[in-house]
C-alpha cells in the first residue's frame, strides 16, 4: 500500500515539473523579444601584424565563434565570447629530418566586454560595436613568443537582422580585432557570420 502511495507521489511531482516547464517555455517562446542573446559563427581567422609581431607568420585560417549576450539597456549589453581558430603552422623546424610538415593547432581567444546597440527599422536591424578584454590560449605554446601577454584587447563590430516576426533568430556578420598594447607582438582579426537565437 505504501508502494502505491509513492508512485502517486513520484507522478504527481513529474506531471507539476512537466507543467512548470512547458509554462516557462510559452513565456519564452511567445514573448516578442528577449534581453538574452546566444550565437554561433563561422568564417575566417586573420593572424595580422607587422615584421615585429609574430602573429605575422601564422597563416590564415578558418575561424568559429560562440558568444552569449544580456541586453542590460536598450543601447548597452555585457558579452562573453569565444572564437576558435585553427591554423596550419610549422614549429621546431629541423633541416635534417626532412621537409617540413606543417601541423594544426588550435587559438582560442575568450574575450569578455561591452557593446553599444544602435537598434534601426523598429528594433528589426541593429548595429553594434564594443571593446573587450581577451585571453588567448593555443594547443601550441611554441606559437607564442616567451614575452607575449595572454591577455590582450579588443575591439569588435558587426550588424545582424532579425529573419522572424518575433525577432528571436537574428543574423549578421560580425569582426573582430585583438592585439596587445604598445609595439605589439600579436593581433588577431577574425570575421564570423553569426546565427543568433533571443530569448
Amino acid at each position: 500500500m505504501a508502494w502505491i502511495v509513492l508512485l502517486q507521489s513520484d507522478i504527481m511531482l513529474k506531471l507539476r515539473l512537466f507543467l512548470l516547464t512547458l509554462c516557462l517555455s510559452q513565456a519564452v517562446l511567445c514573448q516578442d523579444s528577449g534581453r538574452n542573446t546566444i550565437s554561433v559563427g563561422a568564417g575566417g581567422g586573420f593572424p595580422t601584424g607587422g615584421e615585429q609581431t609574430f602573429t605575422s607568420s601564422v597563416p590564415g585560417s578558418a575561424a568559429f565563434s560562440a558568444s552569449y549576450e544580456f541586453r542590460l539597456f536598450k543601447y548597452f549589453a555585457p558579452e562573453v565570447d569565444v572564437v576558435n581558430l585553427i591554423p596550419k603552422y610549422i614549429t621546431n623546424y629541423d633541416p635534417n629530418q626532412g621537409p617540413p610538415t606543417p601541423e594544426r593547432y588550435r587559438v582560442t581567444l575568450i574575450s569578455l566586454g561591452g557593446r553599444g546597440i544602435a537598434p534601426l527599422a523598429q528594433g528589426r536591424i541593429e548595429l553594434f560595436a564594443g571593446a573587450a578584454a581577451v585571453h588567448v590560449s593555443s594547443s601550441n605554446s611554441e606559437l607564442f613568443f616567451y614575452y607575449s601577454s595572454r591577455w590582450i584587447g579588443q575591439v569588435n563590430g558587426g550588424g545582424r537582422i532579425a529573419i522572424d516576426k518575433g525577432r528571436r533568430f537574428w543574423i549578421g556578420p560580425t569582426v573582430r580585432f585583438s592585439r596587445d598594447g604598445g609595439r605589439p607582438t600579436q593581433e588577431w582579426v577574425s570575421l564570423t557570420a553569426d546565427f543568433g537565437f533571443r530569448f
